[in-house]
């Protein structure tokens, strides 16, 4: 079933306002994600001034015991880790 009433330039007359919010309210949205993800993307280099460095390949916290060490060669030893004795009850 249409709309009884079909006038386009009335209806159009009537939504112009609507419309104009509708694009000022996703041009806000575009710049506010814009401003955010510059915000994400940029880094302050005295913000990391006092960060620990990390060695690579290394993760976690050391191990107790001998730690592996490199030799001459370049190849390092073994890292050994102590077992700890169970409680017991």
């Amino acid at each position: 079933m249409s709309a009884p009433d079909t006038n386009v330039k009335k209806q159009a007359k009537k939504h112009k306002a609507p419309l104009i919010g509708m694009a000022i309210a996703g041009g806000v949205a575009l710049l506010l994600l814009v401003w955010l993800g510059s915000q994400y993307l940029t880094v302050d280099p005295d913000e990391n001034a006092d960060a620990p460095t990390t060695t690579e390949g290394t993760t976690g916290l050391p191990a107790e015991g001998d730690v592996s060490t490199p030799l001459e060669d370049g190849t390092s030893t073994p890292q050994v880790i102590e077992e700890q004795p169970t409680p017991s009850d």
